[in-house]
């Protein structure tokens, strides 16, 4: 795997398949496959990006969620994720299903709506161990697509 990161910080910002030829220059950063571009990223330069390859796997890897150093991953604990939900919950529930958790830190808190909940844990796409109505908040009945904010 191969990693775009910001030269100053060495967060991630983009994690790419090793067959793919990732060309940074003065202008901007391509992406192309067997000679097929498949991506132009305007604000990534030879001025503010560096290309990490031959990266270890990262299964959770969501941008800007690590940093890459040069030989290993470590948490970018600036990072704060975010998703939707991925149904609607009632008051009472203990699991917070998103569409992805990988924007997720392992355990946390996150904000829906006004509600504060704490989770211990994810699974598949879902904030487990949650306590609702967390830091003097009320548990809310929230619907699809409300926003999951990490804080």
């Amino acid at each position: 795997m191969q990693t775009i990161v910001k030269t100053d910080t060495n967060v991630s910002l983009y994690y790419i398949e090793d067959n793919k030829t990732i060309s940074i220059n003065e202008e901007n950063t391509t992406i192309s496959l067997n000679g097929t571009l498949e991506k132009t990223i305007q604000d990534c330069t030879s001025s503010n990006v560096t290309l990490r390859t031959g990266v270890d796997t990262k299964n959770d890897w969501w941008g800007q969620k690590y940093k890459h150093d040069g030989s290993s991953w470590s948490a970018n604990t600036n990072f704060k994720g975010s998703n939707e939900l991925a149904e609607d919950i009632d008051d009472n529930v203990d699991v917070i299903p998103v569409g992805n958790s990988n924007p997720f830190t392992s355990s946390g808190t996150v904000q829906i709506d006004d509600e504060k909940i704490t989770y211990t844990g994810v699974d598949g796409t879902n904030l487990t161990g949650c306590t609702r109505g967390a830091e003097e908040t009320s548990a809310a009945s929230h619907s699809i697509i409300a926003n999951v904010i990490q804080i």
